[in-house]
């Protein structure tokens, strides 16, 4: 069992292994080559990528909002402690099953967590104990949802209310205070992405690809816009990001195009299908979009699972660059630098201005890496941290790429982490938090 003592070194990140009882046996003398070391599938596009890195600045995060922090899905730079430990660990109720899938990330506001389990019930915690404050049943007024797997599906915040997607078609909102419901908005449809909140709307996606901007006070419909549905995808998908600068909302969907819309009232700008050409006529292929765009400024970069990464100017919708990389995680972007991870089982870290290829780092997953689901990445205190789906958390340096630690941590997480006032979260398929500072 994982004992609760420290797990990171973030200042220095020592690992140190224990050797066995002595030997008198010659050591054989030459250099040392891992054999179990897996090979990058991408190759750096510069020779001296490390010395071009930049990253953001690190900064204490005192609230998380979204599932990605904000509407434009750019996690800073966290700012926590040298060393931590386990603080707590609390059940938040149904997890992960044959028939229900865990899917909403914790959002965190002052000194309260929240949480959505697998059959739609809301959840706040005190984020210093984990202790809880209170939980609310989001049931449908449809008595024959009840047999609807996927209730719960994300969060999103705004001030003092929280914006629920419900797997049975529903957006409801209610206080963030006690759960108290304000208003419910049946989109009649299921529902299978997070929501997003920017400029007074909720932007909402159904599984028929049919994206909504809700009035965040009253749940009315203020646009709606659909495209062709997929009659296969991934479960889950992008969440809408925002552009403040230009009012634009923009999202992916199922069949692998990306949209943008200008926000108020809803008219489409332009669009662009994230789908390489070698896999454009497959009949096996996937082409969801389940990576959330991220937005800077004027561009927005979008990942896609079919094997196109690029970089789109929001203002005309052209490429600025473009890269065969597909992957389902949602790119970090920090500094002058984008971190992916691609559906190759590599860490990359590429130029935000070019796309060129900085470093590529393979992740050894074993002999199961097909069972096994690598996280976004999220940095703290300017390294990088990879979650794997079978309780394994990776440290590398976000200017080489190295690896500078690994730990077993014993758990099925269910997400990459959130941070929030120094807290490390983690989230477990069996529907429990797990605190860290």
């Amino acid at each position: 069992m994982f004992n609760h003592q420290s797990w990171l070194r973030l200042g220095c990140c020592v690992a140190v292994l224990a050797l066995g009882a002595c030997t008198t046996k010659e050591i054989p003398q030459g250099t040392r080559i891992a054999v179990l070391e897996a090979a990058t599938t991408l190759k750096p596009d510069v020779a001296d990528g490390a010395g071009r890195i930049q990253t953001a600045a690190s900064v204490d995060i005192a609230n998380w909002l979204q599932p990605d922090v904000n509407a434009q899905h750019v996690i800073p730079n966290a700012k926590i402690g040298v060393e931590f430990q386990r603080q707590w660990k609390s059940d938040f109720g149904a997890g992960a099953s044959k028939r229900e899938i865990l899917m909403a990330k914790p959002l965190v506001k002052g000194n309260v967590l929240y949480t959505l389990d697998a059959d739609g019930a809301l959840s706040a915690f005190n984020l210093a104990d984990g202790e809880k404050l209170w939980r609310v049943e989001l049931m449908s007024e449809n008595k024959y949802a009840v047999a609807t797997s996927m209730k719960g599906v994300g969060l999103t915040m705004q001030n003092d209310t929280i914006f629920i997607t419900m797997g049975f078609g529903s957006v409801v909102a209610v206080k963030a205070k006690d759960g108290t419901k304000i208003w419910e908005q049946n989109l009649r449809a299921p529902l299978r992405i997070a929501p997003t909140y920017a400029a007074g709307k909720v932007f909402v996606q159904n599984i028929n690809n049919r994206f909504f901007a809700l009035d965040a006070l009253n749940g009315e419909i203020l646009w709606d816009y659909d495209i062709a549905m997929e009659n296969t995808t991934l479960v889950g998908g992008a969440s809408a990001a925002y552009s403040p600068a230009l009012d634009v909302a923009i999202t992916g969907f199922s069949n692998g195009e990306i949209q943008a819309f200008g926000a108020t009232i809803g008219t489409p700008l332009w669009s662009d299908n994230l789908v390489a050409n070698r896999q454009a006529y497959s009949s096996t292929a996937l082409h969801t979009v389940k990576a959330s765009p991220v937005v800077e400024g004027e561009t927005v970069y979008a990942l896609g699972t079919a094997d196109v990464l690029t970089a789109i100017d929001i203002r005309s919708g052209s490429r600025r660059w473009e890269k065969e990389i597909g992957g389902t995680q949602t790119p970090l972007l920090s500094g002058n630098t984008l971190f992916v991870v691609a559906n190759t089982h590599d860490l990359v870290a590429l130029d935000k201005s070019n796309g060129n290829i900085l470093w590529a780092t393979a992740l050894n997953l074993g002999k199961k890496a097909d069972d096994i689901t690598v996280y976004a990445p999220i940095m703290l205190n300017d390294r990088l941290l990879v979650t794997l789906s079978d309780g394994r958390v990776m440290l590398f340096d976000a200017k080489s790429g190295k690896k500078i630690n690994e730990l077993d941590l014993k758990e099925d997480f269910n997400s990459a982490p959130i941070v929030a006032q120094g807290y490390v979260l983690f989230t477990t398929r069996n529907a429990k938090i797990i605190a860290y500072k």
